[in-house]
């Protein structure tokens, strides 16, 4: 893939999901999907757009959306828990208020598991086969509950086979975990504030084989950082004085140690995790950023041999001559191919019939008729790159509305901005007016004339001239 060309990492996600199902369930049918993005210059763009087309066609599309719809609703429920999981932890450390908050077991409670993981999160950084958080891949399980619905467990392959082709997974994962354990913390923050507002609560330490002086220092050390951030600490006195289980906190005591604790919870709690999160999201951006289809593998080197040829210029501009031109017949050479804006096309005419018939204006360019298979992927190809602003249909009502034509005109429609079928001889015995009538009921986005003639084309022409 060309280190220059990015596609987004939704397309990848469809290019990995087309790859996969064609690979289990075997080759699509893509001619539609390869005529569509024949006029792509480049091979990733190519194989981009046909993964696109065929998503639609198998509805994938909207399975894909519905799967990413689902992550975020389980990230969002992953992170109410996490905040009610926060201010349970803060509830259990400063107990109801009736007894002192040993201050080593409150500090242990608020951050012990968070500490402890956030350095088993770094050893794995030693691991290349970690997967970067254990914590997070409740997201992916929680996802998968939520959604439901066809070709589901394909989007979710595909979705983790893009993360590891780009080697994202661990780090995704890791900003994942990142963002539960803030969650958790400033949840435990934000109760633990509202607490010690609307309850008094006295804080004091103790111990049995350590000196009041180890302690002492530990506080001190702690309150280090907290206090460069304007978390006010308790002083050495204060400390001491806490050592106490029966003497009562003065008002400034209280105050220190709930500024301590808040601040220990912001430093060593929310600070690194923040940090580490965003790192973790810079390297999922950039290495996501790259992901792609590998286009040297023997599935895209197979898609895009099938491909139609379709040149351009070393600057990138299109080129005034395609192999798409042969599509078109002699009046339309003369004129700029690519810019053509109302075309006119013969479908299936009587080979004695004169064609164009008589009051066509220069205006409307003739095309080639369509008698063949051959002349039907020709015009197919053409109109699907010159995308005209009118296109005429011109069908002959003695013949019966068989199933390749409707098919035909269904897909001509869709490359034009408006679409007129021309009915002739529709007024000769034995014409199939009334069956073409009822089957261009299932293409509402075609307009119908069964005018013999072409006064009423050229009219209509005008009427929607831009």
């Amino acid at each position: 893939m060309n280190k220059r060309e990015h596609i987004s990492f939704k397309q990848s996600w469809l290019c990995e999901a087309i790859h996969l199902r064609e690979s289990q369930w075997g080759p699509q049918d893509d001619s539609k999907a390869r005529l569509l993005a024949q006029h792509e210059l480049s091979p990733l763009a190519k194989v981009t757009c046909r993964a696109q087309v065929l998503s639609q066609n198998i509805d994938l599309t909207s399975t894909i959306a519905t799967l990413n719809s689902a992550g975020w609703y389980a990230f969002i429920l992953i992170l109410i828990f996490a905040l009610l999981t926060g201010a349970s932890m803060a509830l259990t450390a400063l107990g109801n208020g009736t007894q002192p908050v040993n201050i080593v077991w409150a500090l242990i409670s608020l951050l012990g598991l968070n500490v402890l993981f956030l350095v088993l999160w770094c050893l794995t950084l030693l691991s290349p086969t970690a997967s970067g958080g254990r914590l997070a891949l409740l997201w992916p399980w929680l996802t998968r509950k939520l959604a439901r619905g066809p070709d589901m467990g394909l989007a979710v392959q595909a979705w983790w086979g893009v993360l590891h082709q780009s080697k994202a997974t661990r780090w995704l994962l890791s900003t994942g975990t990142h963002v539960i354990w803030i969650t958790v913390s400033l949840g435990a923050a934000a109760t633990m504030l509202f607490a010690l507002s609307t309850r008094q609560y006295d804080f004091v330490w103790e111990t049995t084989v350590l000196s009041s002086e180890v302690f002492v220092k530990w506080v001190g050390y702690l309150g280090v950082v907290p206090q460069w951030l304007g978390f006010i600490v308790p002083d050495s006195e204060t400390v001491r004085a806490s050592g106490s289980v029966f003497q009562q906190s003065a008002d400034l005591t209280r105050r220190l140690w709930s500024g301590w604790l808040l601040g220990c919870l912001v430093v060593y709690g929310v600070l690194p995790r923040v940090f580490l999160g965003l790192w973790s999201g810079l390297i999922v951006m950039k290495r996501l950023s790259s992901a792609g289809p590998d286009l040297s593998s023997p599935y895209y080197i197979s898609v895009l041999s099938r491909m139609p040829f379709f040149d351009s210029q070393t600057d990138g501009k299109e080129p005034e001559e395609s192999v798409l031109s042969e599509g078109l017949g002699p009046r339309s050479r003369t004129s700029d191919t690519w810019h053509t804006q109302h075309i006119l096309i013969a479908i299936e005419p009587e080979p004695n019939e004169a064609w164009p018939p008589a009051g066509i204006g220069a205006a409307l360019t003739c095309a080639s008729p369509v008698d063949s298979r051959e002349s039907r992927k020709n015009i197919l190809a053409t109109i699907a790159h010159a995308r005209p602003n009118s296109l005429v249909l011109a069908c002959d009502a003695r013949h019966s509305p068989d199933r390749g034509t409707l098919r035909l005109i269904a897909d001509l429609s869709e490359h034009s901005k408006r679409t007129l079928l021309w009915l002739r001889h529709s007024q000769t015995p034995h014409a199939h007016t009334e069956a073409w009538v009822a089957q261009l009921r299932n293409l509402p986005q075609i307009e119908l004339k069964i005018r013999d003639d072409a006064v009423s084309v050229m009219q209509w022409l005008e009427r929607h001239h831009d």
